[in-house]
């Protein structure tokens, strides 16, 4: 078993604690001075603006784990296993700006959908790769990409 972590970016890191700073200013500025939104209001936003923050961090890549068997993406809370027997093709991607349909574009990483199916969970975007499966496509990162997607084209090749 072969552990690669999933580290945050210069850019990730900054980009995440200024909204953090921004949202906890607004939040608390809506349930201080509440005079167009009320007590209600301002709660409601910052509840949901908590939520949002929340379900980005639960969703952020820790970690890249092979088993004999199988790729593990360890999430802050949660998992997702993908049968080496699944994997079509796994390549590097170059650095670019990632297209989201809908995600988070560097709070905690680059975490949602992109333009073309995938699902990301790309913390350092110097870093990425692309493992394509039967069903699914994913964009990650990892510390050691070149190392860990030749690792996996070993198996998979092996596995053919």
């Amino acid at each position: 078993m072969n552990i690669y972590r999933s580290k945050s970016s210069f850019f990730v890191k900054i980009i995440t604690v200024i909204a953090m700073i921004l949202l906890s200013f607004v939040a608390l500025t809506l349930l201080i001075t509440n005079k167009d939104y009320g007590l209600i209001g301002g709660t409601v936003l910052s509840l949901l603006t908590i939520g949002t923050i929340l379900y980005f961090f639960a969703n952020s890549l820790n970690r890249v784990i092979l088993e004999k068997d199988k790729v593990i993406l360890k999430k802050t809370f949660g998992q997702i296993t993908i049968p080496f027997s699944e994997i079509k093709e796994i390549k590097k991607l170059e650095y670019s700006n990632l297209s989201m349909t809908y995600g988070s574009r560097g709070v905690f990483g680059f975490i949602g959908n992109t333009m073309d199916d995938s699902i990301s969970f790309v913390k350092d975007r110097k870093q990425m790769f692309q493992i394509i499966t039967d069903n699914k496509k994913y964009v990650l990162s990892s510390e050691n990409s070149t190392e860990l997607i030749n690792e996996i084209k070993n198996v998979v090749q092996q596995g053919l």
